[in-house]
């Protein structure tokens, strides 16, 4: 981890700093190390302020605060500004933390960045997102951090805001990303061959299937998304989760999700001798369709909101967790089925 001299620089325009000077303070006591211009005018007296800032922005702070108003776009901060947001595309980490003084829009900052709101949030809720945000850095864990025990406990130890939520989605995130490929294949109704040849009409192997997948479902439902479940990985309101049964309920989303996808790959791997038969089996496994869709999306989700879950619940923001489960199959598909099982029949 790269070691830095400060934990933020600040980059504001000098009209806004009595909006600014409050959540300095904040950070001041909770013990977090400001690089201030205001306050470092005799260090800068007679340097070149292009390298001053650039080397302060680039290499001597862990993150920018970023306050954006019209002020700051009109009249303020372009070296600073582009300092920190080249920066912050080299590396394809969070390192500007934007907060909004007004609603104008930064030049280079992409509008899908999540920000704090000085109309919104309080100085105090301001500073303790950094420091959350801090904690984070210090355990060295991102949505992209290898899951280990070294990795955990490390997340464990420092505890940030939403520590549960991030390791959880991260968990997820990455066992789906190895299944990405599956997921694919699934929507082309692609699999390898599996061996498996069906001579006869095939229902009595639907029917098999349809009991296999009920019980896939009945074991998700009553087993694995549980209110119970869940309160017993995250804790309580208030209460500590517990860093094991998180990464084993993620496990437990990733493995339900690929035992969905197992059982429409066994469909598509097997070859039919029937031509009505093979027609039926491959209805049967759209059924897996919108549950794979569901989840995919749960998984897409907390990835994204992955770099700012800490920001976002220092801020009172609630991060919903609840896994969707749409097991019903959509009546025009049930139509199809019965018609392709009607012609098997005949």
């Amino acid at each position: 981890m790269a070691e830095y001299e400060f934990d933020v620089a600040l980059s504001y325009a000098g009209e806004d700093q009595r909006l600014v000077l409050p959540v300095v303070e904040l950070l001041k006591s909770s013990g977090v190390e400001v690089f201030h211009g205001k306050e470092r005018e005799t260090e800068m007296w007679g340097l070149d302020l292009v390298e001053y800032f650039s080397e302060a922005f680039s290499r001597r702070a862990r993150y920018v605060l970023l306050f954006g108003s019209r002020n700051y776009v009109d009249k303020w901060s372009r070296l600073q500004r582009r300092t920190a947001l080249g920066r912050a595309l080299e590396q394809h980490t969070e390192y500007v933390l934007p907060i909004r003084i007004d609603d104008t829009e930064i030049p280079g900052l992409s509008p899908h960045v999540g920000y704090l709101d000085l109309r919104v949030h309080s100085a105090e809720t301001i500073a303790e997102a950094v420091v959350q945000k801090l904690a984070q850095h210090r355990a060295e864990f991102t949505p992209t951090t290898p899951v280990t025990p070294k990795s955990v406990a490390a997340l464990v130890r420092e505890k940030p805001h939403g520590w549960e939520y991030l390791l959880y989605a991260t968990v997820v995130a990455q066992g789906l990303a190895d299944l990405q490929q599956k997921y694919r294949e699934h929507f082309l109704r692609y699999s390898p061959r599996n061996g498996v040849v069906e001579h006869g009409n095939g229902i009595d192997l639907i029917r098999d299937r349809n009991v296999l997948l009920g019980e896939i479902i009945k074991v998700a439902v009553e087993s694995v998304f549980t209110a119970d479940t869940q309160e017993a990985a995250f804790g309580r309101p208030g209460e500590p989760g517990d860093a094991d049964q998180i990464v084993h309920l993620g496990e437990l989303f990733v493995r339900t999700f690929d035992e969905i996808l197992e059982w429409a790959r066994g469909i598509h791997g097997t070859s039919y001798a029937h031509e009505p038969a093979r027609a039926a089996a491959r209805v049967q496994a759209r059924f897996a369709d919108r549950q794979l869709e569901a989840m995919h999306a749960v998984a897409r989700d907390l990835r994204e909101v992955a770099d700012t879950l800490v920001e976002r619940l220092t801020a009172g923001e609630r991060i919903d967790m609840t896994v969707p489960l749409v097991f019903e199959v959509e009546p025009a598909l049930e139509l199809e089925f019965k018609a392709a099982l009607d012609r098997l029949s005949r």
